[in-house]
């Protein structure tokens, strides 16, 4: 399978409702089977980490190659993906420990460089923003009954639930069970992050942001 057909295939597979919770269930099942027979994947920097990365990192570059590739840098399409584009490399950095990649100082200091970088994003992302602001919540029934922002929604609901996994809320649970269930629903859900970077927002397209213009 080319890179072509694969793009297709994973498209397709966005746009189905039982495609994408069956990829999204799937994902999970395999990954507590796995750790049946090899209880270390969940560990820190270990598979089930590098897989929620990746699909992050993914889902970002989705997201910011259809921005990028947007003509309509006023339409709230290009204002959809460019930020959730940015979102998603914060996640990506809160999931990445790359000061420990190595012991050499220069990780250290890449990891400050790329959140220095984060922050400038979301600043000249909020600059763009805010005067687009009032225009963006006008038409707020319109960005949330859209197919894009609907899985992701989805997919941030699934991260909060491993909230209570993480912080270990159910008494009694051995840790070992806490830590599981927490990077079970992780990897679940940057998984469907990932499909709704792909899904349709052409509806987006058609809606202007460009700020109105005051008489002379």
């Amino acid at each position: 399978m080319n890179f072509t057909s694969m793009r297709e295939a994973l498209t397709s597979l966005s746009r189905s409702n039982a495609g994408v919770a069956g990829a999204v269930l799937l994902s999970m099942a395999i990954s507590i089977a796995l750790w049946t027979v090899f209880p270390d994947i969940d560990d820190e920097n270990h598979l089930l980490e590098w897989l929620q990365a990746l699909f992050l990192a993914l889902a970002c570059t989705v997201h910011g190659v259809r921005a990028w590739q947007e003509g309509d840098r006023q339409s709230l399409r290009f204002l959809m993906h460019a930020g959730m584009s940015a979102l998603l490399f914060g996640f990506l950095l809160r999931e990445l420990d790359i000061d420990q990649f190595g012991t050499a100082p220069a990780w250290a200091q890449a990891e400050k460089a790329l959140r220095v970088l984060e922050l400038l994003i979301l600043i000249r992302l909020l600059v763009f923003f805010a005067p687009r602001a009032r225009k963006v919540f006008a038409v707020a029934p319109q960005i949330f009954s859209m197919r894009v922002t609907i899985l992701t929604a989805i997919g941030g609901l699934l991260m909060v639930a491993g909230w209570p996994f993480d912080k270990k809320v159910f008494h009694g649970m051995p840790d070992a069970y806490a830590l599981l269930g927490e990077e079970v629903l992780e990897l679940g859900a940057y998984l469907l992050l990932f499909l709704a970077s792909l899904s349709d927002s052409g509806a987006a397209a058609h809606i202007s942001l460009a700020p109105t213009k005051k008489p002379a």
